[in-house]
């Protein structure tokens, strides 16, 4: 019989497969549906002392404490450190200003708002109130940022001059940018950047260097909407010593954390979480919990940014750390089921079996129950149909005699005969009458 055959070989046929599924179910888990994030990643920062750069060794410690080792990488020259990310040079995350967001990048995504780059004009003649008073100026800039040079121009657009009307230079740091200020050799020095960079303290704390503010500043962000109008308040940076020494209508780009877009999605909620112990400190530039956000987001949101902004996170996650918390949700969805799925069906096997032979004998007790009540009609009213009785036991007896039963269920087959011969007897000793 087949299914003999199938019990015999049942370890080739039917445990190994299932074995053999199971494992790759539990491969696929630990893989494609519910892997486990990478150990470590790359951080791109930009210039070596730099404020990215900075920005970047602060998330390498925190990320570190977590069980995350993290490796900053720094950028040369005008490369951005999105340039890196882009280009997937074995990169994960880096900063970026909005200023440089465009439609067509569709490999990585924003995790977040990190914090507000305002854009600075200092200069050296307290004078000077207006852009339009620019010209026949000295201008400074810097060539380490896209952003710098689009500000530059933006700036100039908006003031209404053209590249003959000043004598615009681009230096390769904001810190020798700052010095020709400082020396007189420059007029202006326009630069983006962060409350902490050291450019800003430098020139913000030094008096012989004014703050220019940008008027009609609602027509300058209307031709770049990814810039935002802010006011900074008279001695926001310094109360003591008043600085600055009015209010400044400021306009800022957003610096935001940018990921890969196939990044896993427990490692962006433990960014974001490092992000948020970052920069949700207050500041002369935003107030408490202002930032991180994920409000007027420049690039493509994450959604997985955005589901935790919902205030959607694993709930695993809210009650064990960072590793065991993945591990633990691989064990709870994938690992326990498919192995109690896998327990279940090779219990189950020896039950198909039991179920297909019980059916086989069934069929023969069946049989044999029909014969017996035939037994008495025929040998009162037809005895000479006996013969025929015979004949139909005989038929059976051949059938039960060359099944191949496992030995488990040789007792009942046993049985069966046993069963078969006294019906045998039976009609025999009525034959005899």
């Amino acid at each position: 019989m087949k299914f003999t055959l199938l019990f015999r070989k049942r370890w080739l046929w039917l445990y190994l497969p299932v074995i053999l599924i199971s494992a790759l179910c539990l491969w696929l888990s630990a893989n494609v549906w519910l892997p486990l994030p990478p150990q470590s990643l790359v951080i791109a920062g930009g210039l070596p002392t730099g404020s990215y750069s900075t920005m970047a060794r602060r998330y390498r410690d925190l990320l570190e404490v977590r069980g995350i080792r993290a490796d900053t990488v720094t950028t040369e020259g005008a490369e951005e450190p999105l340039d890196r990310l882009l280009s997937q040079r074995n990169v994960d995350a880096s900063f970026a200003q909005g200023l440089l967001a465009k439609p067509e990048m569709t490999s990585v995504m924003a995790l977040t708002v990190v914090e507000r780059s305002p854009v600075w004009i200092f200069t050296r003649n307290p004078n000077i109130t207006q852009l339009t008073q620019l010209k026949g100026l000295r201008i400074a800039t810097t060539n380490t940022s896209k952003s710098n040079t689009e500000i530059t121009s933006l700036l100039l657009q908006h003031a209404q001059l053209n590249a003959s009307d000043i004598t615009l230079s681009s230096f390769k740091s904001n810190a020798l940018a700052a010095t020709h200020l400082m020396d007189g050799k420059v007029d202006v020095l326009v630069m983006l950047g962060s409350g902490q960079s050291d450019t800003v303290r430098l020139l913000t704390r030094d008096p012989s260097i004014s703050f220019l503010s940008i008027d009609r500043v609602a027509s300058f962000v209307a031709r770049e909407p990814r810039l935002k109008p802010f006011v900074l308040p008279q001695g926001a940076i310094e109360l003591r010593g008043d600085v600055p020494p009015r209010d400044l209508t400021m306009v800022a780009a957003h610096l935001h954390l940018l990921v890969q877009n196939n990044m896993h999605p427990a490692l962006q909620r433990t960014l974001l979480d490092v992000a948020r112990e970052i920069h949700e400190m207050p500041s002369f530039l935003q107030r408490q919990g202002e930032y991180p956000s994920s409000r007027e987001v420049d690039f493509a949101l994450s959604p997985i940014a955005q589901q935790l902004s919902d205030g959607n996170r694993p709930w695993i996650e809210q009650l064990l750390p960072y590793w065991w918390a993945q591990l633990a949700e691989l064990l709870i969805y994938a690992i326990l089921p498919i192995l109690l799925i896998t327990a279940l069906v090779l219990m189950w096997i020896p039950n198909l079996f039991n179920w297909k032979i019980n059916a086989v004998l069934q069929n023969f007790y069946g049989e044999l129950k029909f014969l017996e009540t035939d037994i008495e009609p025929t040998a009162s009213s037809r005895p000479i149909e006996i013969k025929n009785l015979l004949q139909r036991l005989d038929d059976i007896e051949a059938k039960v005699t060359a099944l191949d039963l496992p030995n488990s269920h040789a007792n009942r087959w046993y049985t069966l005969r046993e069963h078969l011969a006294r019906a045998r007897g039976r009609l025999l000793s009525m034959r005899a009458r």
